[in-house]
Order: structure tokens, then sequence, then C-alpha cells
């Protein structure tokens, strides 16, 4: 038996009864022996999860590129003249789709397939996104129609990676696995803006239709490659090697099929950790959209820097976030292995730095006027926001690698929401104010960060005091003892 900490009797369920080819390190922890011989078959499932989360992103955030790049100008001197609250519809409709999907995506898997599902959703996106040049001419309400279902073909892949992640990573992994896989999504924002105005300011397929034609050709040919080369687990891959194959059967969650009628959904939420997690990603959700999404309009309105001269400079805090991302978990990993802190202090301690150490860099950025320490500023709090990930995202498997699709889809779908209300905020707080008085736009700008500083530490606050690394016992879906076909090593 091992235990999450030395008073604790919950079992851990990854790594829990484990058979002969169990060892014990000097920490004495109980991990499944890596074979010298084993093949690194799950990094290619890493890599393609990885550059599917990154042709996510692209396909998310091209219409903002479109709509400045010629489709629609201010000025109507652009291909349409739509109004600012039309253009805001238009982009506002992903998330009408994007946060519907989410649990239903988890519940699906059963039927489906996690990986069918994860493919499936990205290549309607990609097919939707291939439609929007001729929706645009026809009819904006129909762009929105094909927005919605870009969102819809999306809000599936974040619940449904959990799946197919837990039946590819070791315990002693996880942390790395989860940042290697879902860190494409910061590689794919940067691209898009490098790309993207570079691409909607040239001749190339019309100028702004190839921001949405050159990017579903490569979603297409993802598509390929990740149902030519991804399963849902080793057992029914062709490609795994045998050696890596017996490993991942005795490191991994077996998993078993989830039924709607069987989900504990009350105590889901009453689940205290759980809860705890869900809401520390729904607060992280409101700074971490605020700032991406805003600090362009902040730059070029308050320190007068003009973004759009730079698509590198906008992409810059993705950059911060992505190393933050792989630091965190190679950190949390390196230290689990040397039993040098339990889970449970491990996910506190980048949960402070996810949310406490950005809100204490923004409250002080909010009164400097220096737009380089700001930038500097800015970057670093991103950095650290990048920990989030080990804290949040790996902890809803942390707590129930059985209903970490659902606990994460409903995270997911409260911080997609999220994203709507920080921007709000903020154009609540510029709304009517002279764009030459650089004095009360300063202070509009500080009261919008100070609230994202408040909503961070709050945020650490709770976690720290809720939050927890272990298996939750009463989330474990019960499995039948008498059934030969499920793992034994996995029944309570």
């Amino acid at each position: 038996m091992v235990f999450d900490e030395a008073s604790d009797e919950i079992i851990e369920p990854l790594i829990r009864n484990e058979n002969e080819s169990a060892v014990n390190n000097s920490n004495g922890d109980n991990t499944t022996q890596l074979p010298k011989k084993c093949g690194k078959y799950r990094y290619v499932i890493a890599f393609l999860m990885s550059t599917g989360f990154g042709l996510d992103y692209i396909l998310r955030i091209n219409m903002s590129f479109a709509l400045e790049g010629g489709l629609v100008q201010k000025n109507c001197t652009g291909y349409y003249c739509w109004s600012e609250e039309l253009q805001g519809k238009i982009l506002s409709s992903f998330l009408w789709g994007y946060w519907v999907t989410q649990v239903p995506g988890a519940l699906l898997c059963s039927y489906l397939g996690a990986n069918i599902l994860f493919g499936c959703g990205l290549t309607l996106a990609t097919l939707a996104t291939l439609l929007c040049p001729i929706a645009a001419q026809t009819n904006p309400w129909l762009l929105i129609v094909l927005r919605m279902f870009i969102g819809m073909g999306q809000g599936v892949t974040y619940p449904v990676s959990t799946f197919i992640i837990t039946k590819w990573a070791p315990l002693s992994e996880i942390t790395t696995f989860v940042s290697l896989s879902t860190g494409g999504q910061y590689i794919g924002t940067i691209l898009a803006n490098i790309a993207s105005g570079y691409l909607c300011n040239t001749d190339i397929m019309g100028g702004w239709p190839s921001v949405f034609y050159i990017y579903s050709i490569i979603g297409c040919c993802w598509s390929v490659g990740w149902f030519v080369f991804v399963t849902e687990s080793p057992r029914t891959s062709r490609w795994v090697s045998e050696a890596e194959r017996q490993y991942l059967s005795q490191s991994t969650h077996p998993g078993i099929p989830l039924k709607v009628a069987e989900i504990p959904w009350r105590k889901i939420f009453t689940n205290v950790p759980t809860i705890s997690t869900i809401v520390a990603n729904l607060l992280n959700g409101y700074g971490y959209y605020m700032i991406l999404n805003d600090l362009p309009k902040y730059l070029y309105d308050v320190l007068e820097y003009d973004i759009k001269s730079s698509g590198l400079v906008a992409a810059i805090p993705y950059l911060s976030i992505y190393l933050g991302y792989i630091f965190s978990a190679t950190f949390s990993d390196y230290v689990l292995k040397k039993g040098i802190v339990t889970r449970t202090t491990i996910r506190k301690i980048c949960g402070i730095g996810a949310f406490f150490l950005p809100a204490v860099l923004l409250m002080i950025l909010s009164f400097l006027h220096n737009k380089i320490m700001i930038l500097v500023l800015m970057n670093i709090a991103m950095f650290f926001n990048g920990f989030a990930n080990s804290c949040v995202f790996v902890n809803f498997m942390d707590h129930s690698p059985d209903l970490s699709g659902i606990t994460s889809g409903i995270g997911n779908a409260l911080c997609a929401i999220m994203g709507l209300i920080g921007p709000l905020i903020v154009g609540a707080l510029l709304n009517n104010v002279d764009e030459n008085n650089h004095k009360i736009l300063h202070q509009k700008w500080k009261i919008a960060f100070i609230i994202a500083s408040a909503v961070w530490v709050t945020g650490a606050i709770q976690f720290v005091i809720f939050g927890s690394g272990k298996i939750q016992k009463d989330l474990q879906l019960q499995r039948d003892k008498n059934d030969r076909s499920i793992d034994t090593r996995y029944v309570n």
C-alpha cells in the first residue's frame, strides 16, 4: 500500500497493490520499474495532443486577425461594414458553443472513445473554419453559426483529453505528460500571432481568407495523423512496443466505462477539494483571459505602444506561460519521485506560484509607467501563472481518474464564462473614457489590475486551505470484484 501522506490511509489509485514488477525506491514510494528497453511511443501521443491543442487555439483566435486584417475596418473600407456590436457577437459566438459540449463530451467517451471524440471535435472545428470565408461573404449570421460549431468541436477536447492522458501517462510522469500534451495551446497562439498578421497583409489566397484556408489545410493533415497513430489506450495500439505496453498496463489507470446513471453528481458538488479545484480554475480564468485579451489594448491606449507593429511582442506572454507550464510540471514530478514533498504540498506550492505571485506583480506594475518594466513584470507574472496546470488541471486527475473528464469539463466550462466577464469589466471601466486622457486611462487600468489581483489572491487562499492532491475515495466508481476483465489492483 502507498500513502499520499504518512498519516493518510487513502490508497493511490494508479500505483497501489502493484504486482511483482513493482519495486520500492529509496524514499519508500511504490512505483513500477521502467524496463531498460521500454519505448517512448507515449510521447508521440503527447506530441499529437499538443499539436492538436495548438491547432485548437489557432482556429480559436484567427477570426480576430481577419476582422482587423481586411474583412472589416472601422472606416468601412474593408470587405464588409459590420458594426462593433455584430463583430462582438461573431467573436463571442465561439464561447456560446464551447461551454455547451464540455460535460457531454466526457459522457460520450464511453460510447465513442476519447481518441475518436478528440479527433472528431477538432476535425469539425477545422471543416467549419474552412467554410468561414464563404459564410462571411454570404451572411454574418451564418458565420456566427459556424463559429458556434467551432466552439462545440473544441469544447470536447479538454475533458476527453483527461481520459487519454490517464491511459498513456504513468503516475511518475503524469504532470510532465499533461504539460507536454496541452502546452501546445501556447505555441499555437504564438505562431498564430506572428503568422496571421503577416498573412492578412499579403495577397496569399486573398489576404484575410488565408487565415482560414491555410489553417484548415493544416488541420486536415493533423486529423489524418491523429486517426492513424492515436488510440485511446496502449492496449489497442499497434505502434507501441510490447515492453512499453506492459509497463503502461502496470503504471497507469485502467478506467471503467462511464454511465450517466452511475455518476455521483451529488458527491462531485459536495466534495470540498474538487470544488476548490473548480473554483481555482474559475478564478484563474478571470485574470488569465483579462490579461491576454486586453494587454494589447493596455499597451496601445496607456503606453502608446503600437502593438500591431509587432506580433512577436503580443506573443511573448504566451511563451512565458508555456515556459512556466513546463518548468512547474518537471519540478513537480521531480520532487514527487524523490519523495521530497507530498502530492498535496506540491499542488499547493504551485497554486501559490500560479495565483499569489502574479497577483503581487500585477499590483506592482499597475503603478508603473515605464513600458519596458511593465512588459518584464507582465511576462514574469504570466510565467508563474503557467504553474496553474500543475495545481489545477492535473489535480482533477489526482482526485478521481475515472471522473476527471466530468470535473475538468465543469471547471473548463465555468472558466470559459469567466473569459467573457473579465473583458466586459475592463470595457465597462473604459466606457466613455477619452482615449487622449492618459491619466484617467491609467487610473482605470489600475482598477482593472487590482480587481484581477484580488481575484487571483482569492484563488490562492481558498486552494491552499481546501485543496488536496489526495485521491478522493467518495469519487471512485464502484468496480465489480468478480469481473475478471477489470484490473483488480484498482478495486478498493
